[in-house]
């Protein structure tokens, strides 16, 4: 006879079976079609491709005909130079970005970042460049023109468990938004950010607390990382869909 903790085991690999397949099936190729709705995930650390956000691609795409996602590229294992995984990712984010707006130019878009991936989203927006762990220096980059595309095309923008969150700014959410994080950003950068904010897009930073702007990926109990597993549970993914629908 099956053990009722047999059984809820199989159900629970059922499930997060189904989930792996559904997120999968919306993975972007290079010869994909165009979508209504394409989403762009930046990972957090040592995370493999799409990490914790894969949920909200679910979450985004489910109810709508024509939507998928695809992954912005940078390496990041635990041995990586942090500046130089941020700086390849908002490289290559604002080169996706801009590729497929090229190819995809009615495309609504979504851009999601969680950790370093947060860090990276906000580079694309704002601008980057600055000095960060171990005294790294990141090179300044320029972010997106909100006005211009592919700026003016994207939808929503969601950063969970930023570095470089900053205290006090419109598009904060949640108990944390007058902290600021380890690396908190200069006014030019915030600018940069606001501008999408203030065209009526979402900028969400979800934080909960002072203590959890940044985590090793060994802390598994520590808020930072229970902050990776609450992306398809709380109002702010509920704003990012909006957005698109």
């Amino acid at each position: 006879m099956v053990s009722a903790l047999s059984a809820g085991l199989a159900l629970l690999f059922a499930l997060r079976a189904a989930s792996a397949a559904t997120v999968a099936e919306r993975q972007a190729t290079g010869a994909s079609e165009c979508r209504d709705v394409h989403v762009f995930l930046a990972r957090g650390n040592n995370e493999p491709y799409p990490g914790r956000q894969g949920k909200l691609v679910t979450a985004i795409c489910d109810g709508l005909d024509s939507c998928d996602y695809e992954d912005i590229q940078f390496w990041n294992p635990l041995e990586s130079p942090y500046c130089q995984s941020v700086e390849e990712g908002a490289a290559n984010g604002t080169a996706q970005i801009t590729a497929y707006n090229k190819r995809c130019p009615d495309a609504k878009l979504v851009v999601s970042g969680y950790s370093q991936g947060a860090h990276i989203v906000g580079d694309v927006l704002g601008g980057g460049g600055g000095t960060f762990f171990q005294e790294c220096k990141q090179k300044t980059s320029p972010g997106l023109d909100a006005t211009k595309a592919p700026g003016n095309k994207i939808a929503a923008a969601l950063i969970f468990g930023d570095t470089r969150h900053t205290a006090n700014q419109p598009y904060n959410y949640l108990s944390g938004a007058g902290v600021n994080g380890l690396f908190p950003r200069p006014e030019d950068q915030l600018a940069g950010m606001r501008a999408f904010a203030n065209d009526k897009r979402i900028v969400v930073h979800e934080v909960h607390g002072s203590e959890q702007h940044v985590c090793n990926p060994f802390c598994q109990r520590d808020s930072h990382n229970r902050l990776g597993f609450r992306f398809t549970n709380d109002r702010t993914t509920s704003h990012g869909v909006s957005n698109v629908r």
